[in-house]
């Protein structure tokens, strides 16, 4: 699965928590800037339809403050970039053998958290 379907897949994701929750895209534009987010409240909408791709970093900003406002008793849960499922499991496969090998640091000059 490419980037822009793994975006589509949390645009998605991201409709369905705010139905759920029955918020508007105002008051995730508001919580997502108050942590950080770069992208207006008119882009994130155009993201949600569709007509706007946004970064990787930006998406998942937006799925945390998505998880942060909604209520989890719903069962509906926004996925970051890393949890949308590939839909080839060769996919899945090659993307877990980068990190065979790795110490558990998260990397070259990064820990996990």
């Amino acid at each position: 699965m490419d980037d822009d379907e793994v975006g589509r897949e949390q645009a998605r994701g991201l409709v369905r928590a705010l139905d759920a929750a029955d918020l508007a895209v105002g008051a995730l534009w508001l919580h997502y800037f108050r942590l950080g987010g770069e992208v207006q409240e008119v882009e994130i909408d155009a993201y949600l339809h569709h007509a706007l791709r946004l970064p990787r970093l930006e998406r998942d900003l937006l799925a945390h403050a998505a998880n942060e406002l909604v209520d989890h008793g719903s069962g509906t849960r926004v996925p970051y970039s890393s949890e949308v499922p590939a839909d080839d499991p060769d996919e899945t496969a090659r993307g877990a053998e980068g990190t065979e090998g790795t110490d558990g640091d998260g990397g070259p000059g990064g820990a996990q958290h």
